[in-house]
């Protein structure tokens, strides 16, 4: 089963974080390196475990976007690619939490793919 959270984009991270405090009960929690985490059941944010963030607008991050949990952003940027997709960047650690990946699907829609950092004695890469 493939997990599935959200990406929303923000001009202004405090000013997009108290929106969604304010009109959906949202929990949040700032990360050190200029991003949110959301809970949407306003429960405390769980880093492992959040509903999605608010990002800073940036040339991929226009609009939502679905970030896609996969075992390895290498494997499932190859079946992007090779399914008539196209990468947008390159492969990107997030702080200790894991890489990011944005893509484009064949319809020109943006997804970011998701991985976790594993235990550190177990090999990152192909899965």
């Amino acid at each position: 089963m493939t997990r599935v959270k959200f990406e929303l984009p923000a001009d202004d991270l405090a000013r997009a974080t108290r929106f969604y405090r304010d009109v959906f009960g949202w929990s949040a929690l700032e990360l050190p390196f200029g991003y949110v985490l959301v809970d949407a059941d306003g429960d405390e944010v769980d880093v492992a475990d959040a509903d999605g963030g608010i990002s800073p607008r940036t040339e991929f991050v226009r609009g939502p976007v679905l970030i896609i949990d996969v075992p390895s952003v290498d494997g499932a940027a190859r079946r992007v690619v090779e399914a008539g997709g196209k990468l947008l960047n390159a492969k990107e650690r997030v702080g200790d939490h894991g890489f990011s990946q944005y893509v484009e699907d064949t319809e020109g829609s943006v997804l970011c793919l998701w991985e976790s950092v594993r235990d550190p004695r177990e090999p990152l890469g192909e899965a």
